[in-house]
């Protein structure tokens, strides 16, 4: 058993080890009919966690979404990595389905990085090419930095190194405002009326102001506002953030006790240029060599957003897939390479 499991006290420590079943509900209907699909489930207790399997064989990626997302956010990817002889697993974060709710509303990075971890467990997978964007890529720096000996590489997207974010965010303060909205959260009642509302105009004017000039996805914008329009759906969404405040929580303080650890997996960093939920200067100032001895790049896209792999999905899908190449034919990178493409 490993120590995440014997650490928890929560659901997530029964996924795999206590009780828990995964079963092959049926053929994913996604649109890719050329690529082998299949609906996982992982029951436990009273909760059933979804992921989607693509690919029959290869090294097996896995991609966390954010929020407001959902695991589509990752379709123009898949394909890609599919076709280059990766198996890729879409998880659906806890919460983003109704047979995954916590009742207790606990989203706890710990806990989430133990839900993760869950998968490659399950999956009997020793060790994964991790991929994650927005909280998707917060819950990867931790899993990462905590159990690097079950990644091969680490991806994080729209989200820089969090070991020094504090520092960072003094450099530029103006990321207090592009944050408001964690605060906003905060808010019982009014954060649920207001993401509820108006045909999901709150969630619109998030994806407007983050991806600055860019409406190419309106249909997956319109499934993300009709999904947090079901009501315990919205509130786990908002259970995210309403966890990061509650700080004399045990399992809080061991998940900041993960910050303080370096993240000792070959790492890719991708951030738009344009991005106005993460100041991209943000991964500058927050990048340390001394934090990453299997070495780090930074890959900046001018002209993208927060959903840069979406606005720009052939520079991110190649840009991924030579990291993942490289780290496979050489898994000593060095100990730091800059990258920026003007996409």
């Amino acid at each position: 058993m490993t120590e995440a499991f014997l650490l928890c006290e929560s659901v997530y420590s029964h996924l795999i080890h206590r009780g828990s079943s995964m079963k092959n509900v049926q053929q994913s209907r996604l649109p890719w009919k050329e690529i082998k699909t299949q609906v996982l489930q992982i029951v436990c207790e009273k909760r059933t966690f979804s992921g989607h399997l693509f690919g029959e064989t290869g090294p097996l990626v896995v991609m966390v979404h954010g929020f407001p997302d959902d695991y589509l956010t990752f379709a123009e990817q898949v394909p890609a990595l599919v076709e280059a002889g990766y198996r890729v697993l879409l998880p659906v974060l806890p919460g983003y389905e109704e047979s995954s709710v916590d009742p207790d509303g606990r989203y706890f990075l710990p806990e989430l990085v133990w839900w993760l971890v869950s998968w490659l467990d399950e999956l009997k997978e020793d060790k994964v090419h991790l991929v994650g964007h927005d909280w998707g890529a917060v819950i990867a720096w931790l899993a990462a930095a905590r159990y690097p000996e079950r990644f091969h590489t680490l991806t994080a997207i729209a989200i820089p190194s969090l070991r020094h974010m504090a520092q960072a965010i003094r450099h530029h303060p103006t990321q207090l405002l592009k944050s408001w909205y964690m605060g906003f959260f905060q808010l019982p009642g009014v954060a649920e009326a207001a993401v509820g509302a108006g045909n999901g105009w709150l969630i619109r004017r998030l994806w407007r102001n983050w991806s600055p000039g860019w409406n190419g996805a309106p249909e997956h914008v319109d499934r993300i506002c009709r999904l947090l329009q079901q009501p315990a759906i919205r509130q786990a969404a908002l259970g995210y953030y309403r966890s990061l405040f509650r700080v004399m929580d045990a399992t809080h303080r061991e998940g900041r006790s993960w910050l303080r650890q370096s993240v000792a997996v070959p790492t890719l960093m991708i951030t738009g240029a344009r991005d106005g939920c993460m100041d991209t200067h943000l991964f500058d100032t927050a990048l340390v060599d001394a934090d990453f001895p299997a070495g780090v790049e930074l890959y900046r896209l001018m002209g993208a957003g927060h959903f840069c792999h979406l606005e720009k999905p052939a520079l991110v899908n190649r840009k991924l897939l030579q990291f993942l190449n490289d780290s496979v034919a050489s898994p000593t990178r060095p100990q730091r390479e800059l990258s920026r493409h003007l996409g």
